[in-house]
């Protein structure tokens, strides 16, 4: 085993385009592991072993987790939950970690089934609005940044799996959990929101994505996304994505009373205000 990558034998279960795009990425090492994986959709796993990106195929996702080094769930955040729970007893001494959006809950769940020791939880910035097997790339997460929430587990497991994600080329980022799920709703679940809402105002009023200019289709791009990978994340931080909603409506109620007011340089200064706080990054 090298410096750079510590798992000779990973299990990953879901080959979407997370799950994908980490075989492909661990796959292109000098020093890459074997790699065993579980897809729901078996032609997508039998396709990445004819691609050469995984060595083997797993019947079950049982079958995919036991006997390795490293276990990684790339599924969404409930199926990640059950799965856990199903499957903790036969990780034997291996690693876990996955790529879900939240980490507060699989924490939780790991203390709670005892094997918080060995679960560090990740969570890559890095995707799109496309799924599934052909949307992966070796090179997804390169210059990415990966928060890692290490709770609980070994100092030994947290760098690992921190070296697991530099080797693919990511920015990793400590990270508590409960900073972390706060951060993801303001960051990430308020703008797949918005994107929805104006999504569907500009439909309402007729228009269509052809009728759109280069800010209308960045502002709506998140409004393809897959419902079925944000319902739990959602669901899990519903009180801090109300929280993010009303700051958002109160913001837009005072934009309404200034233009109906013809408040302009009320808006101006909104607009000075935000160009500068974009400029500061």
């Amino acid at each position: 085993m090298s410096h750079a990558f510590a798992f000779e034998r990973v299990g990953i279960v879901g080959l979407g385009l997370m799950g994908g795009s980490l075989a492909r990425g661990l796959r292109v090492l000098d020093n890459g592991p074997r790699i065993v994986a579980f897809n729901r959709h078996r032609e997508d796993a039998e396709r990445a072993l004819a691609d050469g990106v995984i060595d083997a195929v797993a019947s079950t996702a049982v079958e995919a987790v036991e006997g390795q080094d490293l276990v990684v769930y790339a599924t969404p955040l409930d199926v990640v939950r059950e799965m856990m729970e199903a499957h903790s007893e036969g990780w034997g001494d291996a690693t876990v970690t996955d790529v879900a959006g939240l980490k507060g809950p699989l924490l939780r769940d790991t203390a709670e089934l005892g094997f918080a020791a060995q679960f560090v939880g990740s969570h890559p910035m890095a995707g799109g609005t496309a799924t599934g097997y052909e949307s992966s790339s070796a090179d997804l997460f390169s210059g990415e940044t990966v928060f890692v929430c290490g709770g609980e587990a070994d100092s030994e497991r947290i760098g690992a799996v921190q070296s697991m994600w530099q080797s693919m080329g990511a920015r990793v980022r400590p990270i508590d959990a409960d900073a972390h799920d706060r951060l993801m709703v303001w960051a990430s679940h308020l703008p797949q929101l918005i994107s929805n809402v104006v999504a569907r105002a500009m439909a309402e009023a007729g228009l269509s994505v052809k009728d759109l200019g280069p800010g209308g289709r960045d502002l709506t791009r998140l409004a393809e996304s897959s419902p079925a990978m944000w319902s739990s994340l959602l669901d899990e931080a519903s009180e801090e994505n109300i929280r993010a909603i009303e700051s958002v409506q109160s913001g837009l109620d005072v934009l309404r009373e200034a233009l109906s007011e013809r408040s302009l340089d009320e808006v101006a200064e909104l607009m000075r205000t935000t160009r500068e706080w974009r400029k500061e990054q």
